[in-house]
């Protein structure tokens, strides 16, 4: 009999996990001896399952490698400042811009042709397996004149350099007073060696882009996200970046939601006649977040099965977000755990104060949602 009585004590289930089911058993025995040590096991399990979730998710997300790159510099620092182009126009710094904080705005006054070029601190190598491509954003503005033509050349080493005409790039374009984001193929056909025939596509230092228009013209031209873009790569190769960060705010997120919540808990129910001390009501409030660990669990499985997605960085349209099914089902999820924890603080609180269900509903419901909005507002 004491063999089978030892056998049920190790085979009993924890009290965060009975608490999913039948929360007023849990909290029964958690009035007698109130403890937090369950909430920091809580705690620890929603953020490594939300920290797996991101895991599962980078590994169904690959990045375009671009330079400059926006994991080190942060931004595409080559169309942030004025003052390392060189131009035949005036050039000034503008917040009309396609990504980042400002595009370069160059002004020319009765001429027609406008050319830009910037030289790079370090070579940039071009071949296929590397960077294979080259994008920037051009757009019209202080001018009714639309460009005939677009040259860009690409120098190499001290005195060699390829050229393209964008004729084919820039034909489809109908409206030049917008942003036009032109993206180019590096290498292959299309491209005219010119100097002294040193020019090496694994050896660029430096661009220039050559507008050519009809006539002379007074006219402003923006140019902005000029970046050379490369093969995709996994984005998991960068977890390791986020997954801290992540995690830290996995951590505060939960704590800043456990101790509002639980306040709002012990202000409401002590106005309503409850004789709980300030601890009974943390551990209610801890506990009642237990499922959002197995919100988790469950967006770890659903991520399992989203299709693999490339994101070209360095656009308006870079975010992780790609609008499919699965992510939407992941979103809509979150109100059912929600739900689902303020169940679990309406059992408890009808539990340890003997309130009426509609009572301990009411509480539990305004203080749950007023501390996931504060918490939000926040920004976490």
């Amino acid at each position: 009999m004491h063999e089978n009585s030892n056998v049920e004590k190790r085979l009993r289930i924890p009290k965060i996990l009975r608490t999913l089911y039948s929360p007023s058993k849990v909290f029964k025995e958690l009035a007698e001896n109130p403890s937090y040590r369950g909430v920091v096991l809580i705690l620890i399990l929603f953020v490594a399952s939300n920290t797996l979730a991101l895991y599962v998710f980078y590994t169904k997300h690959f990045i375009q490698k671009v330079k400059p790159d926006l994991f080190e510099e942060g931004s595409d620092v080559w169309t942030e400042n004025a003052t390392l182009w060189e131009s035949n126009g005036n050039c000034t710094q503008d917040s009309d811009r396609v990504y980042g904080e400002y595009s370069i705005a160059f002004n020319v006054t009765n001429t027609n042709e406008l050319y830009m070029q910037i030289f790079f601190l370090e070579s940039i190598n071009c071949s296929k397996e590397k960077f294979n491509q080259i994008s920037f954003s051009l757009k019209l503005v202080d001018g009714d004149v639309a460009p005939s033509n677009v040259f860009l050349t690409l120098f190499s080493k001290s005195s060699g350099c390829f050229v393209r005409n964008l004729e084919k790039e820039t034909r489809n374009i109908t409206d030049w007073n917008d942003w036009n984001t032109l993206i180019v193929p590096l290498g292959g056909e299309g491209w005219e060696p010119e100097g002294n025939g040193t020019a090496s596509w694994d050896d660029i230092n430096g661009t220039k882009i050559l507008v050519k228009f009809p006539k002379n013209v007074n006219a402003t031209l923006l140019l902005d996200a000029f970046f050379f873009r490369g093969q995709y790569e996994p984005l998991i190769n960068y977890f390791t970046v986020f997954a801290l960060q992540y995690s830290m705010l996995y951590f505060i997120s939960f704590v800043m939601l456990w101790i509002i919540f639980g306040g709002l808990l012990y202000i409401l129910s002590k106005y309503a006649g409850s004789e709980l001390t300030w601890k009974h009501d943390l551990v209610v409030s801890g506990y009642s977040l237990t499922p959002l660990f197995i919100q988790g669990l469950c967006w770890t499985i659903l991520f399992m099965f989203l299709p693999q997605v490339k994101i070209a960085m360095g656009t308006v349209a870079n975010t992780l977000a790609t609008g499919t099914l699965i992510l939407n089902v992941a979103t809509y999820l979150q109100f059912v755990f929600m739900a689902w924890g303020i169940i679990i603080s309406t059992f408890a609180t009808r539990t340890l104060n003997n309130f009426t269900t509609s009572k301990s509903a009411a509480i539990s419901l305004a203080s749950y949602l007023t501390a996931f909005f504060i918490v939000r507002l926040l920004g976490f």
